[in-house]
């Protein structure tokens, strides 16, 4: 029989963390063996109107409560979880007794009127009604929390971001992943939301760097010449805008510190926790396979997993960033296969979409994604990147057209064009490869000409 201690001070802390869970739960103490655990606590959030580790341990003769709050003190958990605790408690509970009825049975303890009757107790436990919704159990107002890209057309496509999902952005190297991410997070800092970022790749310094200067109008800029040839050259905000974004967006960001911290993916839940309990609810990751193991397929899917189960049990939005698999290096624009290298992946993710650089394709892909953006209404002549959603329960999968301004690193959606502009493009185009005059690299259309 399973001993249930563990699953028990799961709730327990559960209930420590949020005591209101007493109010909103009937535990019905059948199901636990410490039982008077439960009890002790109940009582003494009724007496308090709270409860919390002062409270348990003002009594300082109650040396069984002081080792409850440190027992209590070690889980780890989010007290949203405690349904699932519960459902699990309560069938373990009876499984057990289920063992135990057919030991009793088998050893001719009981008969086997006594059997069928205690099995009937059993199976007829109303324990599972919460999983069984009647219509009126069901609200009728969808209320939907959700977030924003500033890119209007991706926000229409993804009916923005939502709360409680996790979302996938892939792409190449060197095609503008973490430029768009880093963008993300710019935007919503900005709004005093509270972003944790993960960088890989990055270095702590470079990362803030990066944000910054991206937060900058080019007037705020400063840019460094290299000593040794005056046409490389760094840009960074001006000391005095640096101490000003410094002191108003103080609280609104975090990193993880990978210089001493090992990039293992429990300990990156561990950080993201505390983060979370400091109040931070928005969660970009770039990239997941900078993880230890990350590399084996299997592993790949148990790190989605945890991610996908924090952003749901924590209601928070979590941005992870993949590279494809090594095989696809060579080509530009990607399928959901290509992503990570396994569908697992693909089914955890609320919103798949990657980036491509319209100057960097090869001539089979730049013709694919000039017929997706141009089915979008976008000309692919004036678009430095595409984004191609690849997977949504918004309103479509689409490619969306981008500019991209080098100075501040931000990009911006491309201009719209007419039906009319779409139809004289394709028919310039058309015409230019019937005559083999079209070069789909160097000879660009005169755009005066349409």
């Amino acid at each position: 029989m399973k001993d249930t201690k563990d699953l028990e001070f799961q709730i327990f802390a559960c209930i420590l963390l949020r005591p209101q869970i007493i109010d909103e739960f009937e535990f019905e103490e059948k199901y636990f063996k410490y039982a008077g655990v439960l009890k002790y606590m109940t009582d003494m959030y009724y007496k308090y109107q709270g409860l919390d580790s002062n409270i348990l341990a003002q009594d300082g003769k109650n040396e069984k409560a002081v080792k409850l709050i440190i027992e209590l003190i070690d889980y780890e958990v989010v007290w949203t979880n405690i349904f699932g605790y519960y459902k699990q408690l309560k069938e373990t509970w009876r499984n057990n007794n289920i063992e135990l009825i057919t030991s009793e049975f088998k050893n001719k303890i009981i008969t086997y009127q006594e059997f069928t009757k205690k099995m009937f107790e059993l199976t007829n436990d109303d324990f599972d009604d919460e999983e069984l919704l009647k219509p009126a159990d069901i609200e009728n107002e969808i209320k939907v929390q959700r977030e924003y890209t500033d890119i209007d057309e991706l926000d229409y496509l993804l009916k923005g971001i939502e709360y409680g999902k996790l979302n996938l952005f892939s792409g190449i190297t060197n095609h503008g992943k973490t430029t768009l991410m880093i963008q993300f997070a710019k935007n919503f800092i900005r709004q005093h939301k509270k972003v944790f970022y993960f960088s890989g790749e990055q270095t702590a310094e470079e990362f803030k760097n990066y944000l910054y200067v991206g937060m900058c109008k080019k007037e705020q800029l400063e840019f460094v010449r290299d000593q040794h040839n005056a046409r490389i050259y760094d840009t960074k905000p001006k000391d005095e805008i640096i101490k000003y974004f410094d002191k108003i967006y103080a609280n609104d960001f975090v990193v993880y510190n990978n210089n001493i911290i090992q990039n293992d993916v429990n300990k990156m839940i561990k950080v993201m926790k505390k983060a979370f309990n400091q109040g931070v609810r928005l969660f970009f990751i770039d990239n997941f396979m900078q993880l230890d193991n990350s590399e084996k397929l299997e592993e790949q899917t148990r790190i989605v997993e945890l991610f996908k189960r924090f952003a749901m049990n924590n209601n928070v939005i979590v941005c992870l960033v993949a590279h494809p698999r090594k095989t696809q290096f060579m080509k530009s624009r990607l399928t959901i296969f290509d992503i990570a290298g396994t569908q697992n992946i693909a089914n955890k993710s609320a919103n798949i979409c990657t980036i491509m650089r319209t100057d960097l394709l090869n001539e089979s892909d730049y013709k694919e994604v000039e017929a997706g953006l141009l089915n979008n209404n976008y000309n692919i002549e004036e678009c430095d990147c595409a984004i191609e959603v690849l997977k949504t329960k918004g309103n479509g999968c689409k490619m969306v057209g981008l500019k991209y301004n080098k100075e501040i690193k931000n990009y911006y959606e491309a201009r719209r064009i007419s039906q009319e502009e779409c139809k004289r493009y394709m028919e310039i185009r058309e015409r230019k490869r019937k005559t083999n005059s079209y070069d789909w690299q160097l000879d660009k259309i005169d755009k005066k000409s349409w």
